[in-house]
């Protein structure tokens, strides 16, 4: 075990707690980006918990066991609150409220789930405000799930009737948290993945049907003296011209109607290029196999047989 520590609430776990402040508590006088009210999410951690959680400390300092309640109130707020309430200044040294003055700025965590915005957090210090319920925050430096009988051995060792329950790591509770996003995609990507074979065989049918057709005309041309390759490459042509039109078409629309994907989305665009361009390739390439086969069966074809085809 590297470090331990505890908090009210891990992250994408739910808040505890909440202030709703107006502007005349804050001193000094706080930017509030035009709002008349600022919504925070209040924390009780202990010493340790920025470092267990790998949050970054960006601005002054974190707790530490001096900052017990016979210390100066203290808190410690994260950089969107700090940006929300100090746009131009320093946070460090203001007095959050009446008896709290702020002695550091950490990075930014999501609790309600990572499709969430970031929210407006405040930490303040478990030995000036402890908490009823707690949760334990161990980082490891081997496998955490090989932990989990010793981390029990040792509260079990300050106190036999302390219970603890839903013994997870990170990477657990955010698969936990990505499960109903993960399902939706799942389906949409099923769905999606049907449309686009559809849309694969569509594309040959009607392009093997179109040229075809066109078997008549193929005779004419090799009866007149035409060479395979040259007949080869105006059908493919042409076909590739209105394979060309679609896929621009359908692309402009799919890029049109994609951003509904956003809300499902974490650390991807719903535009991503990529995908366009591998799907546009796809379909293309089948439009080209769609005629190339046909044709090139009907250029081998004797150009008599082809003139009397219907």
């Amino acid at each position: 075990v590297r470090s331990a520590a505890l908090a009210d609430s891990l992250p994408l776990s739910p808040y505890q707690g909440f202030l709703m402040m107006s502007p005349n508590r804050l001193l000094p006088r706080a930017a509030l980006s035009g709002s008349t009210t600022a919504m925070m999410q209040r924390l009780t951690v202990s010493p340790g918990y920025f470092y267990t959680l790998g949050i970054p400390v960006l601005k002054g300092r974190t707790f530490t066991d001096h900052d017990d309640e016979q210390a100066l109130k203290v808190a410690v707020v994260n950089e969107a609150l700090a940006r929300h309430l100090w746009p131009t200044e320093d946070p460090i040294g203001k007095q959050f409220t009446h008896d709290l003055t702020v002695v550091g700025v950490v990075g930014n965590t999501r609790h309600e789930g990572l499709s969430q915005e970031t929210e407006a957090e405040f930490y303040v210090p478990y030995l000036q405000s402890p908490g009823d319920s707690m949760q334990l925050a161990v980082r490891t430096a081997a496998d955490p799930d090989s932990m989990v009988s010793a981390v029990r051995a040792q509260v079990r060792d300050v106190d036999p009737d302390q219970p603890l329950y839903h013994v997870a790591t990170l990477q657990q509770v955010l698969s936990e948290s990505l499960a109903p996003r993960r399902l939706n995609l799942l389906l949409l990507g099923i769905f999606a993945g049907i449309a686009l074979t559809l849309a694969t065989v569509g594309i040959y049918g009607v392009m093997a049907f179109s040229v075809t057709q066109r078997t008549h005309e193929i005779g004419i041309r090799m009866a007149l003296g035409a060479e395979r390759r040259n007949v080869l490459g105006l059908i493919v042509r042409q076909g590739l011209r209105l394979t060309l039109i679609g896929v621009a078409l359908g692309a402009a629309g799919a890029w049109a109607l994609t951003s509904f994907l956003a809300s499902f989305l974490f650390g991807v665009a719903p535009r991503d290029p990529a995908t366009f361009v591998l799907v546009s390739l796809a379909l293309v390439a089948v439009s080209i196999l769609a005629c190339y086969i046909p044709a090139r069966r009907a250029t081998r074809v004797d150009p008599m047989v082809a003139l009397r085809y219907e």
